[in-house]
């Protein structure tokens, strides 16, 4: 993941697809929000994994983070730096 930061956001994009979900990053910026659903109801797995790519106002990613929510993108909370 460390190697995104400083690359564009339209190269992580045309390597991982477009994202789930946009966000403002708070600072004029933009987070890109990708999900993958895990679902296994025969072990009680209900659970979204996230990488959340943060990118200047440049389009420059500065910052990543990896989270485990119940929710789905559309209902995920965005921190800001």
């Amino acid at each position: 993941m460390n190697s995104w930061i400083g690359q564009p956001t339209n190269k992580l994009i045309m390597s991982w697809g477009p994202p789930a979900r946009t966000a403002d990053d708070g600072a004029g910026g933009q987070v890109l929000i990708y999900a993958h659903h895990v679902y296994a109801p025969q072990v009680n797995y209900n659970y979204w994994d996230y990488k959340m790519m943060y990118a200047h106002k440049d389009g420059i990613i500065y910052y990543w983070h990896i989270s485990r929510e119940p929710i789905s993108p559309t209902q995920v909370v965005v921190s800001f730096r």
